[in-house]
C-alpha cells in the first residue's frame, strides 16, 4: 500500500500514539494490592526524559516539575485527539499553548538555566506553543483530517525538542 504526502503525517501520529500507549502501558508498575497507593516518596512516577548531565543537580526538580505537568497535557492531548473527545484534545492543546515558557538568556544571566539549553530548544518551544494552538483550533472546529494533520505535526516538534535538550543541539 503506497501512502499519499496527505496520509503520511496522520499515520506518523497514529503510530506515534500507538507506540506510546505500549510504551506507557509496558512501563506502568504493578497495581497496587489492598488499597495500597502506587507512590514512591508521596508522588506518583510516571515514564519520562532522563535528564542530561549538562543539567545541575539545583535545577533538577525545578524543570522536572514543569516538564511533568507537560507530560500529562501531552498525554491527555494524545487520548483527546486519538480518540476523537474534541474538548477534551481542545483543552490540553490550549494548556500547552498557554503554558508559561522558559525564556531566552539574558545579558547578565549566565549563570541562569537558560544559558544551559541549546537555542534550538527555544525555537521549538515557540514552534510548539503555535503548532498547539494549530491543533486547539482543528478540535474546536470538529475537523477530524486538520485534527490528526496538526496533531503530527505537534507531535514532530515535541520529539525535535526533546531530541535538542538530551543532545544539547
Amino acid at each position: 500500500m503506497k501512502l499519499s504526502r496527505c496520509r503520511l503525517p496522520l499515520v506518523l501520529a497514529g503510530l506515534l500514539s500507538a507506540g506510546f500507549l505500549f510504551h506507557a502501558s509496558a512501563a506502568e508498575p504493578a497495581k497496587p494490592k489492598s488499597g495500597q497507593a502506587a507512590k514512591k516518596g508521596g508522588e506518583v512516577k510516571t515514564p519520562g526524559l532522563p535528564t542530561p548531565n549538562y543539567i545541575p543537580e539545583a535545577a533538577r526538580p525545578l524543570l522536572r516539575k514543569k516538564m511533568e505537568r507537560h507530560g500529562e497535557d501531552a498525554r491527555d492531548l494524545m487520548f483527546g485527539v486519538t480518540l476523537l473527545q474534541y474538548d477534551a484534545a481542545k483543552a490540553a492543546a490550549q494548556r500547552i499553548s498557554s503554558e508559561p515558557r522558559l525564556v531566552r538568556p539574558i545579558v547578565g544571566g549566565e549563570d541562569d538555566l537558560n544559558t544551559l539549553l541549546p537555542e534550538r530548544f527555544f525555537v521549538l518551544q515557540d514552534e510548539a506553543r503555535n503548532r498547539a494552538q494549530a491543533v486547539a483550533t482543528a478540535a474546536d472546529k470538529k475537523d477530524d483530517k486538520a485534527l490528526a494533520e496538526s496533531y503530527g505535526r505537534l507531535v514532530e516538534t515535541c520529539v525535535a525538542c526533546h531530541s535538542a535538550y538530551l543532545n544539547r543541539q
